[in-house]
């Protein structure tokens, strides 16, 4: 009898303490990028400006449809200043886009998508665009 009991009371214990054993790494999930707007980390945000220096491009009203590891999906509007005369006495156009962000990578620490795609539905003055997150 006094077997048994050990043995269960030795169960329990080593029940108790599996769990502390297992490493974080084991059960954690990998973290979902985030998205560098000109030096600001985030993730999901409403806009992102695409030019950092004069803020002359831009992506607007961003509604994401999908975040994940490899890529994030969203539909809004994209903006462009066509600096004619000067950028300063320009104007901004704005256009319907589908944006998608893609190859993430690890910078100072933190996973974030480094390309955006801009694709401008039904839109024939506009070519597709690619940039590059700084």
């Amino acid at each position: 009898m006094l077997k048994r009991t050990c043995s269960v009371a030795g169960a329990v214990v080593l029940m108790a303490f599996g769990a502390v054993t297992v490493p974080a790494s084991a059960t954690a999930a990998p973290a979902v990028p985030k998205v560098s707007n000109c030096g600001e980390i985030s993730a999901k945000p409403s806009g992102i400006v695409l030019s950092c220096a004069d803020a002359n491009t831009a992506l607007e009203t961003l509604k994401w449809s999908a975040w994940g590891q490899s890529a994030a999906k969203a539909t809004g509007v994209f903006s462009e200043n066509d600096c004619q005369p000067t950028c300063a006495a320009g104007m901004f156009h704005r256009y319907k886009a589908v944006v998608t962000l893609s190859a993430p990578k690890t910078v100072k620490g933190t996973k974030v998508f480094t390309k955006v795609r801009v694709v401008f539905p039904g839109i024939t003055d506009q070519t597709n665009r690619t940039y590059t997150l700084k």
